[in-house]
């Protein structure tokens, strides 16, 4: 049987393209990457420059629609939503159109056949609305890492600021010297911070590991001149997970790991969105409190959203 073709739009925002790939990773499609490029419109809501026109905000990507016509397109996150309804109107033929997270303030958003939603947004579902339990991840943990770092080994995946919430330096302070004083000084703790931790917290991660000889590494993807990327090898060797619990795709991803995810969070950083998807996947067991750090636990269970993503994308199309 011919395998169906997918066009996945991928833009500049790592996230995004986290989602759609860990989406196209569980399909099992042939797929063709559509890469777009914004200009300045593109920091106007979706519905001014769909007035004007749908693909005002982005250069032209004329040359990158050939050959086979797809089956299905996947876009993630507000800007790609007005490119993926052009799209399917433009290609007219019978094909879906698949978005990830919900795109406010677009005109004809029921042109996209199914968008799928994190269960905590205050998005209402309805046929053609899904919601799940976290964000679609492409995490692939790296078997057989050699490490010399001495046990326990903690990964501690540090946030940032979002909106009017603001993780302060005295928060993360807080969570690095609980975690030491837990390990006394003597495991290993791998530290990375996000895009959006603050100046503030990224000096105040540096200064603490200059004190404390268990934080053996330290990245921060904001900094162009920090060293290699450790967050892949870092999920990869660690025993445990520690994340603060103001970013759903970061909790999403370590709850894929099948390692023990324990989550620091409360209301002075986290939104209620935030903090009701934290107490969902605690009360589900996918994930454990900040102050069960250490504690032995005898079920863990993998969230999988991209595998039950892609299944019900699948089941979908398999109906027409």
């Amino acid at each position: 049987m011919k395998k169906k073709i997918a066009w996945a739009l991928l833009d500049n925002r790592t996230g995004n393209r986290n989602q759609v790939l860990g989406i196209l990773s569980q399909l099992d499609f042939e797929y063709k990457i559509i890469e777009i490029k914004y200009n300045f419109f593109s920091i106007l809501p979706n519905f001014f420059f769909q007035i004007l026109s749908f693909n005002f905000h982005i250069k032209s990507i004329s040359s990158q629609l050939v050959g086979a016509k797809p089956n299905l397109i996947i876009s993630c996150g507000r800007r790609t939503a007005t490119v993926s309804i052009e799209l399917k109107k433009k290609l007219n033929h019978n094909l879906k159109c698949v978005h990830l997270m919900y795109p406010r303030f677009t005109l004809f958003k029921k042109k996209i056949d199914m968008i799928f939603t994190p269960m905590h947004d205050s998005v209402k579902e309805n046929k053609y609305i899904k919601k799940f339990l976290g964000t679609p991840s492409n995490i692939i943990l790296t078997k057989n890492t050699s490490n010399k770092y001495i046990e326990p080994i903690i990964f501690l995946i540090i946030g940032g600021d979002h909106g009017r919430f603001k993780l302060s330096e005295k928060e993360v302070e807080n969570i690095i010297f609980k975690i030491i004083f837990k390990i006394k000084n003597v495991g290993t703790l791998l530290v990375t911070t996000s895009r959006r931790s603050s100046k503030k917290v990224i000096n105040k991660v540096n200064y603490i590991a200059k004190k404390y000889s268990a934080i053996k590494e330290v990245y921060h993807p904001s900094n162009m001149a920090s060293k290699d990327n450790i967050y892949l090898k870092s999920l990869s060797i660690s025993k445990e997970i520690v994340v603060t619990g103001d970013s759903m795709s970061m909790i999403s991803e370590a709850c894929e790991t099948k390692k023990p995810v324990r989550i620091y969070y409360n209301t002075k950083f986290c939104s209620k969105k935030h903090i009701r998807f934290c107490n969902k996947l605690i009360k589900d067991k996918y994930a454990f409190p900040f102050e069960t750090i250490g504690k032995k636990n005898t079920t863990i269970k993998v969230l999988n959203t991209s595998k039950k993503i892609a299944l019900c994308i699948k089941k979908n199309l398999n109906h027409e």
